[in-house]
């Protein structure tokens, strides 16, 4: 239970844990770096990246004006479409010019609209020369690989950033499906690479773009960039675990109900079966006065409990195992049931049986029938059962009063042989010796107290307590040996009764015993931490081969970090971790040489 518990608490902490989406709502028009002030170069073009946030297509005019409103360049033109990003150039500001705003207007049948406002301020600029003309970059976020990868651009032999280190706005970038950033580059004094930053870098994608790292040099500085923004990898090894867990869990918790689940089934089956062998016992019993009896009303009921504690059992957080705990107490229960079914339909063939016997108690001419008989026909009047414990003692009082009633004649006739032959010996063995007369008296007390205790017993399980061989056997004994020495008699017409003799056996010695039962639990613990060993090894390799397919599948070469990507990557998990799982039971059984699923 604790580990279901701990596995429900990883999985939401896990789901606590990623990342959710920023809920502000951006402007309707921006500038795409973000920035408060846009960076212009003294004696260069502006380039200008303006993002649309919305679904509706704009025509923009943007110009860079001076503080008092007047214009500081011509105009330029773009056209903004639903969620799109678009470049304008300005022309370079006159060399008085130092600072101003920068101003998009959207046209429309009504007039000019002004979208985006950002003050731009004139420095110096700067001229490098790269060394490729593609360049990637990726951008993590998450707590293991924050910031950026690969953001250095190396420079062409032979040029550096000089003594003087200087950074300039040399362009943007923008995604397929919305959204842009601006990017800056940064040149530190004598370094022979630039370092590109990145503002306005939000949803995860790839963003593609052209910048110019020499904007004064008329070409030569253009480099194809493409900034991947993903998520750490943290994230989604974090939910391919997480679909494990629920793997396993799932996994568990079908087993758990599929064995639930085929123990109640077993329980419709036996009250299916009992009502069978209820028929069968009525049949049988036709015309008989234990036709009466029955216990399906008692059996339903029982059935009923085991079958509400088995669906009770569902969804509690605990083993289903058959060898402990409440599971293997419904399956005893079960199992219980099934032998009193079983034993329904020939508990007729034992109710007739006591009535035979029962008929040749009865038949005894020199002898009064025992109170056993009483007993016996009780039993043989039938009676709805209450309770299905009332079963087994019922099926064992039928048989062993039917035995005792088979076995009373023949004891009784011995005991009244035994009880004749001391009435002969009386008339002698009074004039004999004291010590044969106390013999006589001995025997002949043990003989009347056998046949009033016979007599007596109410029911079968007492009679078997009289132990009636053994103590006629002692009493015919001192008799036989009184009747040679006082008659002469040699043989008697009484019964011969065996001495229960026999082999004795030598048990072993209870130390060889003691080290055998060890040695057998220790062997026995040897084979299941192996084969837990063998699971754990086996889930390990199964769940390392479904983290990395789902990587690889979704994150390595791939931008992740929307919830779609969340989402595939913990169903991803679940389906690989049972995919896989049950692709290796079913290659273990065909390796076994066994069928690859029960018929």
């Amino acid at each position: 239970m604790r580990r279901a518990v701990a596995t429900a608490a990883t999985v939401a902490l896990l789901v606590l844990a990623v990342p959710l989406p920023a809920s502000a709502d951006p402007p309707a028009v921006d500038f795409a770096d973000g920035a408060a002030t846009l960076a212009v170069r003294a004696g260069e073009p502006a380039r200008v990246t303006l993002v649309n946030n919305t679904g509706t297509a704009y025509d923009v005019v943007v110009t860079a004006r001076l503080p008092d409103g007047t214009g500081a360049s011509a105009p330029a033109t773009a056209r903004l479409e639903p969620g799109g990003v678009a470049t304008v150039t300005l022309a370079a500001p006159p060399p008085a010019v130092t600072a101003g705003f920068v101003v998009a207007l959207a046209r429309s049948e009504a007039g000019a609209t002004v979208v985006a406002r950002r003050p731009f301020r004139v420095s110096a600029t700067g001229s490098w020369t790269p060394l490729v003309a593609d360049w990637r970059v990726t951008s993590f976020r998450g707590p293991l690989l924050h910031g950026t990868r690969n953001a250095a651009v190396p420079l062409a032999d032979g040029a550096t950033c000089g003594d003087t280190g200087s950074a300039m706005v040399v362009g943007g970038v923008a995604r397929a499906g919305g959204g842009a950033a601006v990017v800056t580059a940064t040149c530190r004094a004598g370094a022979r690479h630039v370092e590109l930053s990145f503002a306005g870098l939000d949803g995860a994608g790839d963003y593609t773009g052209t910048v110019d790292l020499s904007p004064s040099a008329g070409g030569g500085g253009e480099v194809a960039l493409t900034v991947r923004r993903t998520d750490d990898v943290l994230f989604p090894a974090l939910l391919l675990l997480a679909g494990i867990a629920l793997a396993v869990l799932a996994a568990w918790q079908s087993g758990r109900l599929s064995a639930l689940s085929q123990a109640e089934e077993e329980a419709w089956l036996l009250q299916a079966e009992a009502a069978a062998a209820h028929q069968r016992f009525r049949a049988g019993a036709e015309g008989t006065p234990w036709q009466a009896y029955s216990f399906l009303a008692a059996l339903t009921t029982r059935l009923d409990t085991v079958r509400s504690r088995l669906r009770a059992l569902r969804w509690r957080l605990s083993e289903v195992d058959a060898d402990k705990g409440p599971y293997k107490e419904h399956l005893d229960a079960l199992t219980g049931l099934r032998a009193l079914v079983e034993a329904w339909e020939p508990f007729g063939v034992r109710l007739a049986a006591l009535a035979a016997a029962r008929a040749t108690a009865a038949a005894e001419p020199a002898a009064a029938p025992p109170a056993i008989a009483a007993h016996a026909d009780q039993l043989l009047r039938g009676r709805d059962i209450g309770d299905t414990g009332e079963v087994p003692p019922l099926l064992a009082d039928v048989d062993a009063t039917a035995s005792a009633l088979r076995a009373w004649p023949d004891d009784e006739r011995a005991a009244r042989d035994l009880a004749d032959l001391g009435a002969t010996l009386e008339p002698a063995v009074g004039q004999g010796r004291d010590r044969d007369r106390e013999r006589l008296s001995r025997a002949l007390a043990t003989v009347r107290t056998v046949r009033d205790e016979m007599a007596a017993a109410p029911d079968g399980a007492a009679y078997d307590t009289l132990d009636v061989d053994a103590r006629l056997r002692d009493a015919a004994v001192e008799l036989r040996a009184l009747g040679r020495q006082y008659l002469g008699v040699l043989g008697t017409k009484t019964r011969t009764f065996a001495e229960g003799t026999g082999p004795v056996r030598v048990p072993e010695a209870a130390s060889t015993l003691g080290e055998a039962r060890a040695s057998a639990a220790a062997t026995a613990q040897r084979v299941a931490l192996t084969r837990r060993l063998r699971n754990t090894l086996a889930f390990a390799a199964i769940a390392s081969v479904t983290v990395w397919t789902g990587l690889t599948a979704m994150y390595f070469d791939h931008p992740f970090g929307t919830w779609r990507d969340y989402v595939a990557a913990a169903v991803w998990g679940f389906g690989a971790q049972a995919g896989l799982t049950v692709l290796i039971g079913a290659l273990d059984r065909i390796i076994a040489g066994g069928p690859v699923a029960r018929s």
